[in-house]
């Protein structure tokens, strides 16, 4: 296997793990084995390996003692931390984005009309897409390399706390008050006003995190191994 191919197989387990975090499918301390992915997916222990390397590199995996690696349990003080950088990091993507959207807002009026219309269908699965779809706009025609790959970064973090609020708290529909409001300043290049709605958005989503149940986090004196 040429080395393209194997980056490229270990970004596909790297992706499919994501995926299965995100949508439940593995849970918070869930002992991952490169055995059972390796059978799972038809690629070499060596591959899953480096997935998993790189995946606690990124928060999403914890390397427990005498567990091996798991998938990672936050605690509550970790979550407000994530949350304090990313809602710096999103507000900086907007004030970045907003010339470009302002003038020519046709992918974020869609995205807005689509978000509006999944909400009232309460339709979940479609909401979370376009959600992460509206977040990556933002990021995506900021134009920053680093600020994207640091915000997939926190994002992957915190993807089972956020599938968990979305299963339990149908007041998530909530938010996309939030993303009119975000959607109206940048349309008008309101910069200032599109950081102050994005960074009243993310707290909206940490305290909706916050809500959780005390079983859903990590003890405060809880260890996290890396890579």
């Amino acid at each position: 296997m040429t080395s393209t191919a194997a980056a490229s197989t270990v970004e596909q387990i790297a992706a499919h793990i994501t995926a299965a975090v995100r949508a439940g499918q593995l849970s918070p301390g869930q002992r991952l084995t490169e055995a059972e992915f390796s059978s799972r997916l038809g690629v070499s222990r060596s591959s899953v390996r480096e997935a998993f390397r790189r995946l606690t590199a990124d928060g999403l995996l914890a390397l427990a003692p005498h567990r091996g690696v798991t998938v990672r349990r936050l605690t509550r003080d970790e979550v407000d931390n994530l949350f304090a950088v990313r809602g710096a990091l999103e507000a900086l993507a907007v004030r970045l984005a907003t010339p470009t959207l302002s003038a020519a807002p046709a992918r974020l009026v869609a995205l807005r009309r689509d978000l509006d219309a999944a909400a009232e269908a309460n339709d979940m699965p479609r909401f979370s897409d376009l959600n992460a779809r509206f977040h990556a706009l933002f990021t995506e025609t900021a134009g920053n390399p680093l600020l994207a790959d640091t915000l997939a970064r926190l994002s992957n973090s915190i993807y089972w706390l956020q599938f968990r609020v979305m299963v339990d708290r149908r007041d998530i529909f909530r938010t996309n008050h939030d993303h009119a409001r975000i959607a109206d300043a940048v349309a008008a290049g309101d910069t200032a006003g599109a950081e102050a709605a994005m960074l009243a958005h993310v707290e909206t989503a940490r305290r909706l995190v916050q809500s959780l149940d005390d079983n859903h986090f990590a003890h405060r004196d809880a260890q996290v191994g890396s890579a």
